[in-house]
């Protein structure tokens, strides 16, 4: 079994790794622009001058495919370090400070978490109406912390009764010391397996965002995007759909076997 999860472990970084290493590096190899339009060129199955084949518009998919993931990965990765950004300072605070302050912040997020994060995070872009690469950050990041917030804040209730932090705090140390030389560095395992995780949901978040309309609008490229402009000609221009979605399949399950892993083996 552990032979079996190690292999998955390095199929996962491998094919992250090239994914990765393709969308940053490809878009500045090729010479096909993913928004240059060419309509005798519409409909291509997948050749050697075009690899993933062209859309409707004779646009290049494979160039298509490497520009939306720069978007998708910008866009998770962002989301991620918000989410971080709020999350882990509400939970330390909560879980510190414990009481009545505790109550009052644990009731704000069993607010936000009554309703599904999606559809939230649909709600609030229709009603804003911003499909930019920047709104589509901040309100993704700003519904995603809740469980970011929970997890620091029952970590940090555990680690604040323990025998050295008790001591600390009959010798006079700082509060704010306590929490940043002692209680903080503790929670960074599993801090790292939550945003890893997170990393590959948020992917998912925008990319069905984008597919729906409510994300990354044309012409820029994005996963989501990308298949919605295929999901009329599923059988005739296959291509279209199926290789932005196998870019998000291999990404998030390549990115959830990794957070597992560090979970598990507690390497943090």
């Amino acid at each position: 079994m552990n032979k079996e999860k190690n292999n998955s472990l390095i199929f996962s970084v491998i094919i992250l790794s090239i994914i990765i290493l393709s969308v940053l590096l490809g878009p500045l190899l090729l010479n096909q622009d993913p928004v240059s339009q060419s309509l005798q060129n519409a409909y291509e199955k997948p050749s050697k001058l075009h690899w993933f084949g062209t859309d409707k518009f004779g646009r290049d998919i494979f160039a298509r495919v490497l520009y939306g993931g720069r978007i998708s990965f910008l866009i998770a990765l962002m989301s991620v370090i918000l989410s971080m950004f709020i999350g882990i300072p509400y939970g330390l605070i909560s879980g510190y400070v414990g009481q009545k302050l505790d109550a009052v912040l644990s009731w704000f997020i069993n607010l936000f978490m009554a309703v599904p994060q999606f559809l939230l995070i649909l709600v609030v872009i229709a009603v804003i109406d911003e499909n930019t690469v920047v709104w589509v950050i901040l309100i993704i990041g700003l519904f995603s912390w809740m469980d970011v917030a929970r997890l620091v804040r029952n970590q940090t209730l555990s680690i604040k009764e323990l025998d050295y932090i008790l001591a600390e705090r009959v010798i006079g140390v700082s509060q704010l010391r306590i929490l940043l030389r002692h209680i903080l560095p503790n929670l960074i395992g599993p801090v790292v397996v939550s945003a890893t995780l997170m990393l590959g949901n948020v992917i998912l978040i925008e990319s069905a965002l984008s597919f729906i309309g409510l994300g990354i609008q044309p012409p820029t490229p994005s996963w989501g995007n990308i298949i919605n402009d295929g999901r009329h000609v599923l059988i005739d221009g296959w291509w279209i759909s199926v290789f932005p979605g196998a870019a998000i399949f291999l990404s998030v399950l390549c990115i959830h076997f990794i957070g597992e892993y560090i979970q598990e083996k507690q390497i943090i």
